[in-house]
């Protein structure tokens, strides 16, 4: 089983650069074959870990695993027909708000972490907005693709619970239920326009915002072991300075810029490669300031889905993906990421 597997990845791959290849996308190539390049190198690191039988070669080899299929089935979804892209990425967005509402449970007792039973009609108006987002991005209507979610659908669900004859609790689950709406079907929609600026530009922003999950995970590790052997001192204190010790305990400015730092040191790599927009090209200052925005805004999304989830009192959003969790423990990150990437590139070039 493990073989058909393998070569199932392997399939999946150089299919997707055998399509990219007959495009003649020359700088996508370049892309993917860095990042295929990424996953061998963290592939040989479990398999070290594992030879000498390390605590950590487990979760390193599942959250490994989990990264080859991800990438391959994105690759896939980038390289095929742009009706296939579209299709993926807003079946990413319905699955991460479906993964939202079920960390809510629904009752009819009133407290601070449920929705009432009342409230499905409004949820299922958040799960329509995605394939209405991915219609209007097809078409390319800008103007109302960037207004219908927080001006239009945001007033209908208020409506909603007036109709309705509500009173109790209806500020809780409006709250609850336009923070989904708009950071799954809006923030995280977005990606379903960059489709027609360039894929260039998803790419851009989906790397450098993974990378930067990956940069924090190992500078996490590696600036907690070398703090344990610090005597007590200012740089001791500065390395274990906590951004939010309630809703992370683990994660620490130092850690975080550092973080952010190597995204926007990375993001010059991307500079040669990037096509010719309408008003210029990518500049190596614009792609560092972009660069640094997508590492602390990735730190900030990270922490804001810590936050949710620990008021919920769910440790991980869900268990599809082994070794990371849950869809929303991966893409936690883009819902911040990709709406601000999007605005800075289309009002500086489009």
């Amino acid at each position: 089983m493990g073989i058909l597997k393998n070569l199932l990845l392997i399939t999946i791959i150089s299919g997707s650069f055998y399509l990219v290849y007959r495009k003649d996308e020359q700088e996508m190539l370049y892309i993917m074959a860095s990042i295929v390049a990424l996953l061998l190198l963290f592939t040989l690191v479990w398999k070290l870990l594992e030879l000498k039988k390390s605590s950590m070669a487990d979760e390193i080899k599942k959250r490994t695993i989990t990264w080859w299929w991800m990438v391959a089935v994105f690759m896939l979804a980038i390289a095929l027909n742009k009706i296939v892209s579209f299709f993926f990425l807003g079946f990413l967005c319905f699955a991460a708000l479906r993964e939202y509402f079920s960390l809510i449970p629904m009752s009819e007792v009133y407290q601070s972490r449920t929705l009432s039973f009342k409230d499905r009609p409004s949820v299922l108006l958040c799960y329509l907005t995605v394939p209405l987002m991915i219609y209007l991005a097809y078409i390319e209507w800008y103007e109302l693709f960037i207004i219908v979610v927080p001006v239009y659908i945001f007033l209908l669900i208020p409506i909603i619970f007036v109709l309705q004859n509500r009173t109790e609790g209806s500020i809780k689950s409006i709250g609850i239920i336009t923070l989904g709406l708009l950071f799954f079907s809006y923030n995280l929609g977005h990606c379903l326009f960059m489709i027609n600026i360039s894929p260039m530009l998803i790419m851009f922003c989906f790397v450098l915002t993974e990378v930067r999950d990956l940069a924090s995970y190992w500078i996490g590790k590696i600036t907690a072991s070398a703090t344990a052997r610090l005597s007590a001192g200012m740089p001791k204190r500065i390395l274990e300075y906590k951004i939010a010790p309630d809703v992370s305990p683990n994660k620490t400015w130092f850690a975080g810029l550092l973080s952010s730092c190597f995204v926007a040191a990375l993001s010059l790599g991307f500079v040669p490669i990037m096509p010719q927009f309408p008003d210029g090209s990518l500049t190596y200052t614009y792609a560092l300031i972009v660069g640094l925005l997508i590492g602390i805004l990735g730190l900030f999304g990270d922490l804001v889905f810590s936050m949710v989830k620990r008021d919920v009192k769910s440790k991980d959003s869900g268990t599809l993906l082994p070794g990371h969790g849950g869809i929303i423990d991966r893409v936690d990150s883009l819902v911040f990421t990709i709406p601000v990437t999007f605005h800075l590139f289309y009002w500086m070039y489009f």
